[in-house]
């Protein structure tokens, strides 16, 4: 019988890094009092302007559940503007004026964590790593 060799299972070592990372953006967010789902939240709102939520959801690869709360702390917060969409019953969001003030003092932490991970992988194996992950994420 062949012995199956779970240190090279996709899933598990796909999660395996998406924690590490995700453990390392977070601390950056930390220190503008959010978290990285919620910086990057913020940034797929200023990018995806007049999106649904659906399309939001879709755009950060996260489910709506997820963006929904996350939206709901910013809103609370005063980042976020909630407004109707113009077709359907959707709803679409906009950064107010302080949650773009937020994504700009917020992007020198982001940077660092991207040059961080790029010196400790190497920026050949990152940009790689990126490409590849883009790959994965289609199947």
């Amino acid at each position: 019988m062949i012995k199956d060799d779970f240190s090279l299972c996709m899933l598990a070592n796909v999660r395996r890094a998406a924690r590490a990372v995700s453990r390392r953006y977070d601390r950056e967010a930390r220190k503008m009092g959010m978290t990285a789902a919620q910086f990057s939240a913020l940034t797929h709102i200023r990018e995806g302007k007049g999106k649904t939520t659906g399309e939001l959801a879709e755009l950060g690869s996260m489910d709506r559940t997820t963006l929904i709360r996350n939206i709901a702390l910013l809103q609370k917060k005063g980042l976020v503007r909630v407004l109707e969409a113009d077709r359907g019953n959707g709803k679409v969001y906009e950064l107010t004026a302080r949650g773009e003030a937020l994504v700009e003092e917020a992007l020198p932490f982001w940077r660092k964590a991207q040059a961080d991970l790029a010196e400790e992988m190497g920026a050949d194996a990152f940009h790689d790593t990126i490409r590849q992950l883009k790959v994965l994420s289609k199947v």
